[in-house]
């Protein structure tokens, strides 16, 4: 009865998490006009269509948009993966005198907020001749300390046997961080990738402080351009928040399998 019951209650949550994606995607394929808050108009499909997917791609840069934040996206986590699984093997495997020291100035930049660098920050990048330019964004986003706090966890439930065997055979710390912690920990890092992917997807500030053209735009700061010319036409609105929300849903499907791992694990298991 508690399992039935159960299973009811998350049926339920997910109908009221799932809907509001369903509504806007058929919102965006009804003909402006419709009552889309009529249930009669809800139940016919026959007028569904793709014109306001025509009108928003042909009426501004949301291909381009789109494309800029993908490829700023996969860079800043590729990269971000990177340089936070090799500190967080660092800070886990590796003694030196002043690794706690290392560890928590870096952990501390969690209670920096944003706004609270973006003068200094856009000083910066005017003085590297970075403004409107994709790496203005990049750069600063891989410096965010989650990565490695995450990953050190998981590397410290990474058994000692491993290494010192490893270490026996003669690997050295390279070797140790490819061939053991990395295969050890590939799903922590996908689901830290995840969540770098999503920041960046979602990231609207400093994008639109930093870039002026609007070819050069991300979609998390070109949409709301795009946005204020329409702000009479919910189906428009609803249709450029499609096509903003079908990467990071695409994304999410692909490599749910990796997040509820991720997620479940705290390391492995000695």
């Amino acid at each position: 009865m508690n399992k039935t019951l159960l299973n009811i209650i998350a049926i339920v949550l997910a109908i009221l998490f799932v809907f509001p994606l369903i509504w806007m995607l058929l919102v965006s394929l009804k003909p402006d006009g419709v009552n889309v808050y009529s249930l009669s108009d809800w139940v016919n499909w026959s007028d569904l269509n793709i014109d306001n997917y025509v009108k928003v791609v042909r009426d501004s840069h949301i291909l381009r948009w789109t494309w800029n934040s993908l490829v700023i996206g996969i860079l800043t986590t590729v990269i971000s993966i990177l340089f936070s699984s090799l500190a967080a093997f660092a800070f886990s495997k590796l003694p030196f005198r002043t690794r706690g020291i290392f560890y928590v100035i870096i952990v501390s930049g969690l209670l920096i907020p944003t706004e609270a660098i973006l003068i200094p920050l856009y000083e910066t990048a005017l003085h590297l001749k970075l403004i409107d330019n994709i790496w203005a964004i990049i750069l600063p986003g891989l410096t965010n300390p989650i990565g490695i706090l995450l990953l050190k966890s998981f590397m410290d439930g990474v058994p000692k046997d491993y290494i010192e065997a490893a270490q026996i055979d003669g690997s050295r710390n390279f070797r140790l961080w490819w061939s053991i912690c990395l295969p050890l920990t590939r799903s922590a890092m996908v689901s830290v990738g995840i969540f770098f992917f999503i920041l960046s997807w979602n990231n609207f500030l400093w994008p639109y402080l930093s870039i002026t053209s609007e070819e050069n735009m991300i979609l998390s700061a070109g949409l709301p351009t795009f946005l204020s010319n329409n702000t009479m036409s919910l189906n428009l609105i609803m249709t450029a928040s499609a096509i903003a929300a079908i990467p990071t849903i695409i994304v999410f499907i692909l490599l749910q399998r990796h997040i509820v791992q991720g997620v479940s694990m705290s390391g492995v298991k000695g």
